[in-house]
């Protein structure tokens, strides 16, 4: 069993009778474990994504989610001549090189920063 399956049944979402609150609890929960896990899922949980037919949801909310990252990224004092962060970021001490916190970004997220976030 896919520890997204485990999850939820531990929040009982498969036993919401009501269809409209059932589809909008498993989408909010779903969302909810992606984002804890910066949507680095297993290939077992992303089965259960596509079997619940939240497989769009999950690209777009992961999209959204990477975007808002960048931008509060974006908001980390830097200094123009080293390039390196100035004041801790998430798991980044302040001195790292924005280069490593890129590579972070495409690692982590499948991506690429200058193609997906810059626009390049």
């Amino acid at each position: 069993m896919s520890k997204l399956l485990e999850y939820l049944h531990e929040n009982k979402i498969d036993q919401i009778p009501d269809d409209q609150e059932f589809v909008e609890a498993e989408y909010d929960a779903v969302m909810e474990y992606c984002i804890e896990r910066n949507f680095n899922i297993s290939d077992e949980d992303m089965k259960t994504i596509i079997s619940r037919a939240l497989e769009d949801s999950f690209y777009n909310c992961k999209e959204y989610y990477v975007k808002d990252l960048w931008m509060e990224f974006g908001d980390i004092p830097m200094n123009s001549e080293t390039e390196c962060i100035e004041e801790d970021w998430r798991e980044f001490p302040a001195g790292t090189h924005r280069e490593e916190i890129w590579h972070w970004f495409e690692e982590t997220f499948g991506i690429s920063v200058a193609e997906d976030l810059m626009g390049l």
